[in-house]
């Protein structure tokens, strides 16, 4: 009896929800806050972290990290939130900052918080330098352009160019859109190497020279040069049916670039004929040679030869100038004439006889 009554209760608590179990407050990240928030701050400046923990969490400890190394003690903090104030930066308070805490009750930590990365400079920092347009190299007698920008920290008074790092360009105030340009309208040989900017601000009626940029190199290099054309075999002269190699080689290792082969003064085109070209050079990036293989040379390989390639030059192609020409002379010999004659003298007889048989049974009939 007493069993048939428990029964339901226990169906009951069967059926009952359980109580999900306590989230594991240490697998939970702070939140890590700067004020004031800038990308980059100046020596004698002020700072304030605050470590926040998840909504509806405690905290018993906090402690803050500079580059994964511990920057305070942990500290028993009953309010929230918890704060670490640098109330004089110095440069060597740059780097990237995180928190954690201790829930109430655990010896584990939490896991850190989101990094914030503090750029301190003893003078105003670095401005910005590109290249516009934005290659790695310039042919002779082109036009370039270097822009300096500032990264918004004050009133700037002027900007400077440096060449080679101690050589000063240029010194211009600063332009309507808060930066500084050097106009390249004509590149020589003489304005390559690397270049840097600075600014300069206005504090208590002084001018402080920023930081530098980063360099910027300027490549400069001579308009492509003529190329050499070789042949195999060397004379030019060739019997029918021999294999034929002309080879195009570009004077200097510059990269990237495309050949092309002339015979008579109009472009060569491989897939007309049995042949190929085939571009090689020292490396994978480079391409200072090509052949142009003609498997069976015939009656139509006779001709004059040259070659030219383009270069890739900022992002353009820029044609050389074509080789000196070859003359190349397909040859047939003596046996293969006579050949060539019995059988014209044979074949032109057969198509006779058999013609004057044709009209004879006609007439005939």
């Amino acid at each position: 009896m007493a069993l048939t009554l428990l029964l339901p209760v226990l169906a009951c608590l069967q059926i009952l929800p359980r109580p999900a179990a306590p989230a594991d407050e240490a697998s939970l990240k702070p939140l890590l806050t700067v004020s004031p928030e800038y990308s980059t701050y100046r020596v004698g400046d002020s700072v304030t972290f605050t470590c926040l923990t998840p909504k509806g969490h405690q905290a018993m400890q906090f402690q803050f990290l500079r580059d994964e190394a511990e920057v305070d003690s942990p500290k028993t903090q009953s309010q929230l939130p918890h704060t670490y104030n640098l109330p004089s930066l110095n440069v060597h308070d740059s780097g990237s900052y995180r928190c954690k805490y201790w829930p109430p009750g655990q010896k584990i930590p939490s896991k850190l918080s989101n990094p914030i990365t503090l750029n301190v400079y003893d003078r105003p920092p670095p401005p910005s330098l590109s290249l516009d347009p934005p290659c790695l190299k310039y042919l002779l007698g082109e036009q370039a352009t270097l822009s300096c920008v500032d990264p918004k920290v004050g009133k700037v008074t002027g900007y400077s160019f440096y060449k080679e790092r101690s050589e000063e360009m240029s010194t211009e105030a600063p332009g309507p859109s808060g930066g500084d340009k050097l106009v390249f309208l004509e590149l020589h040989m003489a304005d390559a190497g690397p270049y840097t900017c600075k600014y300069w601000t206005a504090q208590d009626g002084q001018d402080i020279l920023s930081v530098g940029s980063q360099p910027v190199s300027v490549s400069v290099l001579d308009p492509p040069s003529q190329p050499t054309l070789s042949l195999d075999p060397p004379s030019g002269v060739i019997k029918e049916g021999l294999p034929l190699l002309i080879t195009c080689t570009a004077p200097r290792d510059t990269g990237e670039r495309r050949f092309h082969f002339y015979k008579d003064g109009v472009e060569f085109i491989p897939g007309n004929t049995p042949s190929q070209i085939n571009t090689t050079g020292p490396g994978p990036g480079s391409m200072n040679a090509s052949v142009l293989s003609i498997p069976r040379a015939g009656p139509d390989s006779t001709g004059k030869f040259t070659c030219g390639y383009e270069e890739k030059v900022c992002r353009k192609w820029v044609q050389s100038p074509r080789s000196q020409a070859v003359n190349i002379n397909v040859t047939v010999s003596a046996a293969d004439k006579v050949f060539l004659l019995r059988f014209l003298v044979v074949g032109g007889s057969f198509f006779i006889i058999n013609g004057l048989i044709f009209l004879i049974s006609h007439c005939c009939l």
